[in-house]
């Protein structure tokens, strides 16, 4: 073997291990500087579902600043009701608790004792685990005093958003300039984010009827908090699997601590049924097969953001996905790699010479 060969066999090599130590450099920076991006990637995410409102009143002749400004006052009137509904929540939660405590501990006797009737007997320190008093009030202790650092999440997303809506406007005609009318990366960005965008908007509303629909069955049932039920099930709809299941556990247990067995059933079936409605049916439909992720690529994703940015990371993480994804498909290189993310296309049936009985002409 020549040593003028060497080069060329370790190149390939080489370039993966170079690749790799970058991805692992790019992932510690984003964990280290989750601080300061997570707000921004919020107001990204905020900012394209807003895009169609700054759009409508730019059509109206609007003037950009203008437009800007009555866009982020809607952005911050929803935001400060979101807002005002988790701290109405923490703040009445901290003064029933007691009442829900006590109420849980006879729930817990009156199963121990319904177990004991079949003949199961349960150590002592099964039922200690299940209601610790004392961990529950420090957990909404920390909800209470965490409220601040929302707050202040919350004012940096609007500050963020002003400057990210004021520079979209104005970023393809500085690409157009720097790079010239016909770079693929306008077209391929714009590609991203319209599909984005649809994506976004549809998500959000198929959320926000999951949402309304949760809040008021939880109100007819008589379940306490159900404006914030609704709210929960709205945002942890984003998550895709996981969030409708994480988003019905706290809500069917207080009811079932508050109201009994049969309305904590009741709410189940509630969940249930939004669920498959909008989930699973309104959901495929509204957003489309090609903006669809294979269940894999949802875990792995799930997985991944979650570690790095935490719960704004899972929230987050099916649309920086689908960013990903649509990005690959806009690119020639990389373009195959956008259906490992995803379902495959419907295959078409070719018509083979001499199929219907006749010889091939």
């Amino acid at each position: 073997m020549n040593q003028a060969d060497v080069p060329r066999e370790l190149g390939q090599p080489l370039k993966t291990a170079v690749l790799l130590a970058s991805i692992v450099v790019i992932v510690a920076g984003l964990r280290a500087a989750a601080p300061v991006l997570t707000p921004l990637a919020l107001a990204g995410f905020v900012a394209a579902v807003s895009f169609p409102i700054l759009g409508s009143l730019r059509a109206r002749g609007v003037r950009s600043s203008l437009a800007i400004i009555a866009t982020v006052m809607v952005d911050a009137l929803i935001v400060s009701g979101f807002v005002w509904i988790v701290v109405e929540t923490v703040a009445d939660l901290r003064v029933q608790l007691p009442m829900y405590i006590t109420r849980g501990q006879v729930l817990e006797a009156t199963a121990r004792t319904r177990l004991e009737t079949w003949g199961i007997v349960l150590p002592a320190e099964f039922y200690a685990s299940l209601i610790q008093p004392q961990r529950l009030i420090d957990y909404v202790t920390i909800a209470a005093r965490n409220i601040t650092s929302w707050l202040s999440l919350a004012f940096l997303l609007l500050l963020y958003l002003v400057f990210v809506l004021a520079e979209a406007e104005q970023l393809p005609d500085k690409l157009r300039h720097v790079l010239g009318p016909d770079a693929r990366v306008i077209t391929a960005g714009s590609a991203v984010l319209r599909e984005v965008q649809r994506y976004l908007a549809l998500k959000t509303l198929i959320s926000l009827m999951t949402g309304i629909a949760i809040g008021i069955g939880a109100a007819l049932l008589g379940v306490d908090f159900a404006a914030f039920w609704g709210l929960l099930a709205f945002a942890l709809n984003f998550i895709p699997n996981i969030g409708s299941i994480i988003a019905a556990i706290p809500a069917v247990l207080l009811a079932l601590v508050q109201l009994g067995a049969q309305r904590s059933f009741a709410l189940a079936m509630v969940y249930l049924v939004v669920n498959i409605l909008l989930g699973n049916i309104a959901d495929p439909i509204l957003i489309g097969r090609h903006l669809r992720l294979s269940p894999i690529v949802v875990l792995v994703s799930l997985v991944f953001w979650g570690w790095t940015w935490g719960i704004i990371g899972a929230f987050l993480a099916v649309p920086l996905t689908i960013t990903l994804r649509v990005a690959l498909q806009s690119s020639e290189r990389w373009g195959r790699l956008a259906a490992l993310m995803g379902p495959l296309p419907k295959r078409t049936s070719l018509a083979l010479p001499g199929a219907s009985g006749r010889p091939a002409g």
